[in-house]
């Protein structure tokens, strides 16, 4: 967020903080053109394999959906959806963006929805404005049909224990860092620190060479 709202890092879903260019390009199969549908990075792999003539919806074991209908000219899916579980989060934060609208809910805090086509910079929430009554019921009604909020912060807290009981038996007695190297004694790889050069040669040679002169 480089200080934009107080803010630092990511952990949010506004724009500058969540989206991301993409670039697909294929000289004399797709003309040039912008596509103004949100989408998102979930959508590559389907995409790749239906342009390598697989099934693009993978028997619909994923969420994300091809853009071949987008970079064809066609009309395809204008939506997006996050989820948010890591640092600075209290609880599981979720984001649909579908056409000019952004939803982003979050249990312990206030609703949010903003209008990116009047208002790109995200300044004003129209969760609580009554002429968007409607369509932040129909919103949350989604968020709990997609996600299961208090299983995934149960799952989430669970795990949290789980690791920090492995942190702390990690850290009991002598303690070892994950990238541990054995020692090295550089002393006897060097000529120059008194290695023989008839050893160090024996050493290098493939196959190894015997020193038993018999």
């Amino acid at each position: 967020m480089l200080g934009d709202r107080g803010l630092w890092y990511k952990m949010n879903f506004f724009e500058s903080a969540s989206r991301v260019p993409l670039v697909i390009a294929w000289p004399g199969r797709f003309a040039p053109r912008r596509i103004a549908a949100s989408v998102s990075l979930l959508d590559l792999m389907p995409t790749l394999v239906d342009l390598a003539g697989g099934d693009g919806a993978l028997g619909g074991s994923i969420d994300g959906r091809s853009l071949t209908p987008h970079l064809q000219g066609r009309p395809g899916h204008d939506e997006a959806l996050g989820e948010y579980l890591a640092e600075g989060a209290i609880a599981p934060m979720v984001m649909i963006r579908r056409g000019a609208f952004k939803f982003i809910h979050s249990p312990p805090d206030p609703d949010q929805l903003y209008d990116l086509a009047a208002d790109p910079g995200e300044r004003l929430n129209l969760a609580a404005d009554s002429a968007h009554a409607g369509k932040v019921t129909a919103f949350r009604d989604e968020v709990a049909r997609r996600w299961r909020l208090d299983a995934l912060d149960a799952e989430v807290r669970a795990s949290q224990r789980r690791r920090r009981l492995v942190g702390a038996a990690l850290t009991t007695g002598a303690v070892h860092a994950w990238d541990f190297q054995p020692f090295r004694d550089a002393a006897r790889q060097y000529i120059r620190a008194g290695v023989d050069l008839d050893d160090l040669e024996a050493m290098a040679r493939f196959p190894l060479a015997s020193r038993d002169p018999r």
